[in-house]
């Protein structure tokens, strides 16, 4: 099998263009048409349903690019490790994160990779935006999320995810009495972290379910460190990683309330702009991240 044949296909599948396969290939259009036929001849089946605008795969085509792409990958990573053998990897990563991620970030994450890669040093960019990877050069951006991110022309590799819940002070109960169904919670009361992107969160038990709007909050602020300090001083309500909320709770600052509610965990993810020629320098903290204990959301 003639593995040049199957990243041929497996490009054609990923950008859904022969044109956009053949530039990112060095090779002709006419090259890589020629290629694609004699593999599906070679395997007997259709492999990609074409027309004047638009790619499709078939379903056996769907089935073969899973195996391809696995293939293709190893045969990368196998050229990559020997390309690299006796060379330490180096340069400078660019890593975007949000103000209050950063704060662990640096701890639990960047000083050890440092250690363990001398000739890498690291750009932090704290930013509580949506990151321009292109024009602010950013290799990765860190970010917390509740479900799947929305941008799917970015590759997002979820790192892990933690269980969240619903935080008030001891201060705010005293002043408001105790809520006991979430009727009693009025959106003037739930602090909202005013960040793009941030979703509607819904929580559940027994088959019912309530969602909080992030809307007509009278608190919002685009940190979430804040948004901690602000229900710790009995402004109002908010969602926390449990992790990030231990200490607060342990310190009778923060109670959790509707404990027994099952709400939708919040995920780390890293998210970067293309598999294309990704550097060595992310490839390996990328690699890092992976392994790392569930300690970023403390």
């Amino acid at each position: 099998m003639d593995l040049n044949k199957l990243l041929i296909f497996a490009r054609i599948v990923e950008h859904k263009s022969f044109t956009k396969a053949a530039q990112l290939l060095g090779m002709d259009k006419s090259t890589i048409s020629t290629k694609l036929s004699q593999l599906e001849s070679h395997l007997g089946v259709r492999l990609l349903n074409r027309s004047t605008r638009t790619i499709t795969l078939t379903e056996s085509g769907a089935k073969y690019y899973e195996y391809c792409k696995q293939v293709v990958e190893i045969a990368e990573e196998a050229d990559r490790f020997s390309s690299s053998l006796g060379v330490e990897v180096s340069g400078t990563l660019r890593i975007s994160a949000t103000n209050t991620f950063s704060q662990t970030l640096i701890e639990s994450a960047i000083k050890p990779f440092m250690d363990t890669h001398s000739k890498i040093s690291v750009e932090l960019v704290i930013e509580n935006r949506t990151t321009d990877f292109y024009k602010d050069n950013i290799d990765v951006a860190l970010r917390l999320a509740i479900g799947p991110l929305q941008d799917s022309s970015l590759i997002a590799i979820k790192i892990f995810t933690g269980d969240i819940g619903l935080y008030c002070s001891p201060s705010f109960i005293k002043e408001n009495g105790i809520i006991h169904n979430f009727d009693q919670i009025d959106h003037a009361n739930m602090l909202d972290l005013n960040v793009p992107g941030r979703p509607k969160i819904t929580v559940s038990k027994n088959g019912i379910s309530h969602t909080i709007p992030n809307k007509n909050n009278r608190f919002k602020v685009n940190d979430g460190q804040v948004i901690k300090e602000a229900a710790i001083a009995g402004i109002g309500i908010c969602f926390l990683p449990k992790n990030s909320a231990s200490n607060a709770v342990k310190n009778k600052e923060l109670v959790e309330i509707f404990s027994d509610w099952k709400i939708e965990p919040v995920s780390v993810y890293a998210v970067y702009a293309s598999r294309e020629w990704m550097p060595e320098k992310l490839r390996v903290f990328l690699k890092y991240l992976k392994e790392l204990d569930q300690n970023l959301l403390k």
